[in-house]
């Protein structure tokens, strides 16, 4: 609801005033200046550069209008398909917070039992004999490969999940600084020439990261969910059967899944971390791919019209 919040007109009008109000106002002030020098030395260079000023404030006035308006209509189309008055940021928000939690939690949740079994199974030994002449050897020799096995995939899940988790704080961090301060600081830098280039390039990442990069959110969510339902039937069969633990202790854990039943303890865990691994490295990738095209695209767009 935040951008939808601030696209209300009384908001619009308070974050147009202080920054990009009063940098137009200077501009203008300076821009008659040198048109008064102008007329009075009789210099008509003076003349020309205050009609390219002229052009170039109108039209950082126009691409602010233009890219404030289009993030404020592409939410009101997200609202019309996602429902329940929610932005792109709180559905990529609640998707990456469904996958750290519902999945990924669960997942480790069941290797850690699965490894502290394991590890406590394959420590059981059996003696014939005496205690000198004696032999001894493991209960459940095949434990240790399973113990192995598992720390190594725990050892990869929790970068995945640390992954999750910083998208998670760095898509708060663009919800709350694009439009309120990115745009408005990239339309006052290019209203005055020396800082051009940056503020075109400032407005072009407003742009990409306020309207692009949260809606491959919005598509991540409905692939994956739509990939999730496809392979339990449906999404809430999934998550039910990842958060099916009971974290009493060790003997709740075996009357649970049972230490012999290979789906529940081992397998299932792989399949919520082969989609966490989805969503922790090929999908940001491709997000930040297609926003950093988009903002390079739309840079180079500013400067042919600029």
């Amino acid at each position: 609801m935040y951008l939808l919040s601030i696209c209300a007109s009384e908001d619009l009008v308070s974050l147009l005033s202080p920054m990009v109000g009063t940098a137009a106002a200077t501009m203008v002030l300076m821009l008659a200046l040198f048109y008064m020098a102008a007329q009075f030395f009789k210099k008509p260079e003076y003349e020309a550069f205050v009609s390219i000023e002229m052009y170039q404030l109108g039209l950082s006035v126009f691409l602010f209008a233009v890219i404030f308006s289009s993030s404020c209509f592409a939410e009101q189309i997200v609202q019309s398909f996602v429902g329940n008055g929610k932005d792109a940021f709180e559905v990529a928000s609640e998707y990456l917070q469904y996958m750290s939690h519902d999945i990924s939690l669960a997942a480790v949740e069941k290797l850690q039992a699965l490894l502290l079994l394991s590890q406590w199974a394959s420590s059981v030994t059996l003696r014939f004999g005496a205690s000198v002449w004696g032999i001894s050897f493991p209960a459940f020799p095949a434990l240790a490969v399973v113990e192995r096995t598992v720390e190594f995939i725990l050892m990869l899940a929790t970068p995945f999940t640390a992954s999750l988790m910083v998208q998670q704080v760095g898509l708060q961090i663009i919800a709350g600084t694009m439009l309120p301060f990115v745009l408005p600081m990239g339309t006052v830098l290019r209203m005055f020439p020396p800082t051009r280039d940056a503020g075109a390039f400032l407005m072009a990442s407003a742009l990409g990261f306020s309207l692009v990069f949260p809606y491959t959110y919005v598509m991540h969510n409905a692939i994956v969910r739509g990939l999730l339902s496809d392979a339990y039937g449906s999404q809430d069969e999934f998550s039910a059967a990842m958060a099916n633990y009971n974290a009493g202790n060790v003997s709740s854990y075996i009357s649970d899944y049972g230490i012999f039943n290979p789906w529940n303890m081992f397998w299932q865990p792989l399949v919520g971390i082969s989609f966490l691994l989805l969503q922790a490295i090929f999908l940001p990738a491709l997000s930040i791919t297609l926003t950093v095209a988009f903002i390079k695209g739309f840079n180079k767009f500013i400067g042919k019209i600029g």
